[in-house]
């Protein structure tokens, strides 16, 4: 018995990391000691279906079908920083929690907010100007998961693995054209903090 157990757990695939510490009185969400759980995929996101996850402390996204890993890859979160100017205030900040693709966007075009001209040290232009306009910014495909929240590619390639978006999850191309084709409209999207490694 001990022998087919043994190799039952030796089977597991790599993904998969047992939880051995016991849980504390203080801990909101602590498990199972037992339990087994899979990198990347939170305990609350369902182990059926296609899951994105983004892991905003690794900068990393995870693409599951039916709770078995597909596809991960590095990817650029929001830098946290936060610019002013006169009453005006932006936090780059990518919000953690449960969303869903609310829709699905090919060959998108950036409309440029007035915080992208203030940062570059431009006039803003007003509302409806062209200039606001700024096509393959954000790559070939993009999911929108609302209040201006996008993962989308980028032509800036060396921003991948860093924290340095203005909020949106931007992904390298091969990564971006398999998370567009797996996702649909209402695909869950976990974004989390995982643990420092």
């Amino acid at each position: 018995m001990k022998t087919a157990l043994l190799v039952a757990l030796l089977a597991l695939t790599p993904q998969l990391i047992a939880q051995t510490k016991p849980c504390r009185w203080y801990q909101l969400r602590c498990h199972d000691q037992n339990e087994i759980t899979i990198e990347g995929l939170p305990p609350e996101a369902p182990r059926s279906g296609t899951v994105i996850t983004v892991d905003v402390k690794k900068n990393q996204v995870y693409l599951f079908k039916d709770g078995e890993l597909v596809k991960t890859s590095k990817a650029a979160t929001g830098s946290e920083k936060t610019l002013v100017k006169g009453d005006d205030m932006w936090m780059f900040h990518t919000p953690r929690g449960h969303m869903k693709v609310l829709r699905k966007i090919d060959d998108p075009v950036w409309r440029k907010p007035d915080w992208a001209f203030i940062e570059a040290g431009e006039r803003v232009p007003p509302k409806d100007s062209p200039k606001r306009l700024v096509k393959g910014k954000l790559g070939k495909y993009a999911l929108d998961l609302g209040e201006g929240i996008l993962i989308h590619g980028t032509d800036d390639i060396a921003s991948i693995g860093r924290s340095v978006s203005h909020g949106c999850i931007r992904l390298p191309e091969e990564m971006l054209e398999e998370v567009y084709n797996a996702a649909r409209v209402g695909t869950d999207v976990f974004i989390f903090e995982g643990a420092a490694d």
